[in-house]
């Protein structure tokens, strides 16, 4: 099993309640949530977190594979390792929206929103994708 204090993870935490956590797209960061932030973490305890490597986030640790499945797994672990949190509702977008399938295959998502996901295809991952991640 992965351990989550092997890679620092930056997020951002809000509000109380239920734990929601916001996984982004590639490219990007905690930030592109900060428009709904506020408005969720009324009745959420809102944790908006940066995929490895990008934003504020280390890269993934040695053994670690850059895909949606690998990511479900560190940030996972890091929820249950460092903030006490065994599952959460999870919304994500485009890469994070993969990701937050793939946690919910791993019964970390109490509910799962995704939006736009990358992944589901047919056969196997594009090209394109493989040099992006």
């Amino acid at each position: 099993m992965l351990n989550a204090r092997s890679v620092k993870l930056n997020y951002e935490r809000r509000g109380s309640g239920e734990p929601l956590l916001l996984i982004h797209g590639t490219g990007s960061h905690w930030r592109v949530w900060e428009p709904v932030l506020d408005t969720l973490a009324v009745r959420h305890d809102v944790i908006a977190v940066d995929l490895p490597g990008l934003g504020g986030s280390e890269p993934a640790p040695d053994g670690t594979p850059p895909t949606a499945a690998g990511f479900a797994r560190l940030i996972s672990t890091f929820l249950r390792e460092e903030l006490g949190i065994e599952s959460a509702h999870v919304a994500g977008n485009s890469m994070g929206g993969w990701t937050a399938l793939e946690m919910a295959k791993l019964g970390h998502a109490r509910s799962l929103t995704a939006l736009c996901p990358a992944g589901l295809w047919r056969t196997r991952t594009p090209r394109l994708l493989h040099r992006l991640l």
